[in-house]
């Protein structure tokens, strides 16, 4: 007669099974985000058109930050914000959306953003503050936010930012790189 044998642990089957081990433990915090996860701290989010010439500075913006690896900060683009975007920024403690913006006298504009105080009934584009008041009625969380408006010159059909936009697009990258360091002006 063959010997059973369990494939785990014990030498024979006829023995009972092995004893259980502990599961993973269930969040301490609602289904969907975790109060043990480890937590990062801020989320820049580009957002533009690449093919629209300097409608893309968000997208090369955020880019390049990605590229300085700073600790702590998470990088996205996308060509307009969406509901989805409301579960990326309730699972961080400050969020910086970043686009263009036609008729800024400097470089760039830095500022707050709140929750917006109603939503649009449909839409498929949303602004910085209705996906702020969508994350906090859904998940009931409030990052600090801010808009980094960079200067745009041309939004015609087309590839590549314009010189004068490249130029603007550094000095916010610097201005950010420093706000995100921990100069929070």
């Amino acid at each position: 007669m063959p010997e059973l044998r369990h494939a785990r642990r014990r030498a024979h089957a006829a023995r009972g099974h092995p004893p259980r081990r502990p599961g993973p433990r269930p969040p301490e915090e609602g289904p969907l985000i975790a109060k043990t996860a480890r937590k990062p701290t801020a989320l820049v989010l580009g957002i533009g058109n690449p093919g629209r010439r300097d409608d893309g500075l968000g997208a090369a913006l955020v880019a390049r930050l990605a590229r300085r690896r700073l600790r702590g900060v998470a990088c996205d683009a996308d060509y307009q914000l969406n509901v989805e975007n409301a579960l990326d920024c309730a699972a961080y403690d400050l969020v910086v959306f970043v686009d263009a913006a036609r008729g800024l006298r400097r470089p760039f504009a830095f500022g707050p953003v709140r929750p917006a105080a109603s939503l649009p009934a449909m839409s498929h584009a949303l602004t910085p503050g209705a996906v702020l008041a969508v994350a906090a009625d859904l998940y009931g969380k409030r990052p600090d936010a801010r808009l980094l408006a960079v200067r745009g010159h041309s939004f015609a059909v087309g590839e590549g930012l314009t010189a004068r936009a490249e130029a603007d697009l550094e000095r916010a990258l610097d201005f950010l790189v420093a706000f995100l360091k921990g100069d929070r002006r």
